[in-house]
């Protein structure tokens, strides 16, 4: 009796998951999809708004993927862009590093500093780092850099929102030209959006451009937050390079083509953020630097050094742990930049060792 109990337990038990396998799983609750509320934005806003080739029953995700990239939904707890950081490297060049445009405390004490400088180092450049900024909602901080650097370039207010006058909205202005000097502005794959803008327009300007091809994402963007939370990043407007050139799918090739192993370039970048730039330039205080001096008389005191290097030292301890091939580059042509240009007289020895400079912050 007590098995026959059991075996009936055992086929009721049997059959309960049986069932409970057969019958369809308990699905989570979908979010709505944002296309009603977003699909005015796009029609109003959106210049090529008839290449998505919208039709009813699409996702918003369909006009997502037409887009090639013009649209695109992120969340809205994005981490805080990375402050600008500046430095005053050796041979007084100055030296952005613009992983996005925002000041480390406003435009008004980037600017003051800035413009204080160039009386100091008269004969100094700029290197622009603009490598890995996907900034692209941000023009009225693009607008805000090339009037420090190119302050007849007018051609960014266009985009700035319109105040009650009519006129466009403008940034921190400083009252004279804050900045004399050759300019070179760094890019790679992941320069983007306005910040290929940027790019292309300091290039119009006569900087030297070095490292890879941009992103070809050149253009103006908005983010409008949705009601989930997420927000909707999208085109506003096209732009194009003075010989009618649109920026979207063209990329900005540089001046001077690079090849870069994108994990060190990233690790460099890293090392820069953290306050580190030194160590990827290979500068030190005992180094012998190349100079404008060893530049005319065909000489390299700085590859002399790293043989005698490979004479005392095993081979892999001597090897930098990265090298940032596009920098080191930038600042090599700003010394021959600034010498073919005359603006510093060559030294009568080139064997002359530097004299030991550190790094000191602008901002």
């Amino acid at each position: 009796m007590n098995i026959l109990k059991l075996t009936l337990l055992s086929l009721l038990l049997l059959t309960g998951s049986a069932l409970r396998a057969d019958s369809p799983a308990e699905s989570p609750p979908t979010a709505p999809d944002p296309l009603a509320e977003v699909l005015p934005i796009l029609q109003a806003k959106y210049p090529d708004f008839n290449g998505l080739q919208y039709k009813e029953g699409d996702h918003l995700s369909d006009l997502i993927a037409r887009s090639n990239g013009g649209l695109s939904l992120v969340s809205g707890d994005s981490p805080a862009p990375t402050p600008i950081i500046t430095v005053t490297l050796p041979d007084d060049i100055i030296y952005w590093r613009l992983a996005s445009f925002t000041p480390k405390t406003n435009w008004g004490d980037l600017g003051t500093e800035l413009r204080n400088i160039p009386r100091r180092y008269p004969f100094g450049g700029a290197v622009l780092d603009l490598r890995s900024n996907a900034g692209q909602e941000d023009i009225a901080g693009a607008e805000q850099v090339i009037d420090y650097f190119a302050p007849d370039d007018d051609s960014l207010s266009k985009f700035l929102p319109v105040i009650s006058d009519g006129s466009h909205l403008r940034g921190y202005r400083i009252p004279d030209h804050p900045f004399h000097g050759p300019i070179i502005v760094l890019i790679n794959h992941q320069t983007a959006g306005t910040a290929e803008v940027l790019a292309a327009r300091l290039k119009a300007d006569g900087a030297l451009l070095i490292g890879r091809e941009t992103s070809g994402k050149g253009a103006v963007f908005k983010e409008q937050k949705l009601s989930s939370g997420k927000v909707l990043r999208y085109i506003t407007t096209r732009v194009f390079q003075a010989d009618g050139t649109d920026l979207w799918n063209h990329p900005i090739v540089p001046d001077i083509a690079l090849t870069v192993d994108d994990r060190t370039e990233k690790g460099a970048l890293v090392l820069i953020r953290n306050n580190r730039i030194l160590d990827v330039i290979q500068e030190s205080a005992e180094r012998h630097r190349l100079s404008e001096a060893s530049l005319v008389e065909g000489q390299d005191p700085e590859w002399d050094d790293y043989l005698i290097s490979l004479k005392n030292k095993p081979v892999l301890l001597s090897l930098p742990l990265i090298h940032d091939v596009v920098l080191i580059t930038a600042l090599d042509s700003l010394k021959a930049i600034r010498l073919s240009l005359g603006l510093i007289p060559a030294q009568t020895t080139a064997t002359a060792k530097a004299p030991p400079q550190t790094p000191s912050s602008v901002q």
